[in-house]
């Protein structure tokens, strides 16, 4: 698929009536402004294993320079490299993208959920839904692992919608509470483990447009799916407003143009 998601991101920009993403960090709850374009710590030769999460951290680790750290870290995605596997995203005290290899860490704290991991690979498949080899860690990943690698992009789209007025609205929130859980109605798994989860998303336009890229790739009743909850959260105070219409009309015809069918009144 070809759709270009810099020009949705300008439509919810327009929706918003922001001009520029760091605007959000004003007005949206956790919303964090994406990243420079420099980057200090990269690796070679890697593999991206899951992209456009959202997820939030306090993490103990020694850096890939070798320094001892102590930092909350917005995690976007996980990447594998040969036998380990990074952690990328921004490191919130200095605003600014770093590489964490999950080798190097000590102990992580969970802000979402509160649970505080000594084995990070526990962490990185229970709460980033990255399968991790046995022989690393020999425990399967649980079931709410399963439904954030199943649907875990989708989430974060649907929650940026939910943030981007500024007002995160529960009975918003629902309506992705049940197409989740609609998704994974396969699965077992306490509500409240989704309810957290959800919560505690604030996704940047970062982490949307590579959630977004990575949604695309699915099969198209996903996507339809996921517009459909769209118009679901839209619609959950009961009416439709004229930037609210306008926004999802023009993301429909981004897919339309695509190759997508919708059959949506709005």
């Amino acid at each position: 698929m070809n759709v270009n998601t810099n020009e949705i991101l300008e439509t919810i920009r327009l929706l918003s009536g922001k001009t520029d993403s760091s605007a959000y960090a004003d007005h949206a709850p956790g919303v964090i402004p994406p990243p420079p374009p420099a980057i200090k710590e990269t690796i070679q030769s890697s593999e991206e294993d899951m992209a456009g999460l959202s997820v939030l951290a306090s993490i103990n680790y020694q850096s890939l320079s070798g320094n001892h750290k102590n930092r909350d870290f917005l995690i976007r995605r996980v990447i594998r490299n040969k036998n380990d596997l990074y952690l990328d995203g921004m490191a919130m005290d200095i605003r600014a993208p770093r590489l964490i290899k999950v080798s190097h860490i000590s102990r992580i704290h969970d802000l979402g959920s509160g649970r505080v991991y000594d084995n990070p690979f526990r962490f990185v498949q229970e709460r980033l839904g990255v399968s991790v080899a046995d022989e690393v860690l020999p425990e399967k990943m649980s079931e709410f692992g399963k439904a954030i690698e199943r649907t875990g992009n989708e989430m974060t789209v649907l929650m940026y919608l939910v943030a981007i007025d500024g007002v995160r609205r529960p009975d918003e929130r629902k309506k992705v509470f049940d197409y989740i859980k609609k998704r994974t109605q396969d699965l077992h798994y306490d509500d409240s483990e989704l309810n957290d989860y959800l919560i505690s998303l604030a996704p940047d336009d970062e982490s949307f447009s590579m959630a977004l890229q990575r949604l695309l790739t699915k099969d198209k009743t996903v996507v339809q799916g996921v517009v459909e909850t769209m118009l679901a959260v839209i619609l959950a105070d009961g009416k439709v407003h004229d930037k609210e219409r306008a926004f999802l009309a023009r993301i429909i015809d981004l897919l339309r143009a695509d190759g997508y069918e919708f059959n949506l009144s709005i």
